[in-house]
């Protein structure tokens, strides 16, 4: 997770080899982002069980 720096409104999380998500730091987060991270998440417990 990168904080937001020099004025930026914007936390941005990346790992290794998935596309960084961008999220607003203001509160209350959209609905929109909390699905977009579930996927995330989701998609790498999947990953995990194939293992």
């Amino acid at each position: 997770m990168h904080q937001p720096r020099g004025g930026s409104s914007h936390y941005t999380f990346r790992k290794k080899g998935c596309a960084p998500i961008t999220i607003p730091r203001h509160e209350p987060i959209k609905r929109a982002y909390v699905m977009l991270v579930r996927e995330v998440v989701e998609s790498e417990v999947k990953g995990n069980e194939n293992d």
